[in-house]
């Protein structure tokens, strides 16, 4: 698997863990609401596979979505920058070539 599929399939998977931690916040005032979650594995070959799941009620569910979202577009800003190294390392090797 390449560099850029990996960062990607991590880009995926954040990007699932901040809409499942909004959608939770969002859910706040609702009674009865199924949080959600997201169950990542590692994928062969290199990467992750992201799963929107259901999470077990919490009685801290709030402060945990708020750190799970930052948590996530963390991830997401990390993946996104080995995506732009990549891309200038291949830029780099190609004027080289050239």
């Amino acid at each position: 698997m390449s560099v850029m599929s990996i960062a990607s399939t991590g880009m995926r998977a954040a990007s699932l863990g901040v809409q499942s931690a909004a959608s939770n916040v969002a859910r706040l005032p609702v009674p009865d609401a199924t949080r959600l979650g997201v169950a990542q594995t590692a994928a062969a070959g290199g990467g992750v596979t992201a799963t929107v799941i259901t999470a077990p009620d919490d009685a801290n569910a709030p402060i945990a979505d708020l750190l799970t979202a930052r948590e996530a577009a963390l991830a997401f800003a990390a993946n996104a920058t080995v995506l732009r190294r990549q891309d200038q390392m291949l830029g780099t090797l190609l004027d080289r070539w050239a």
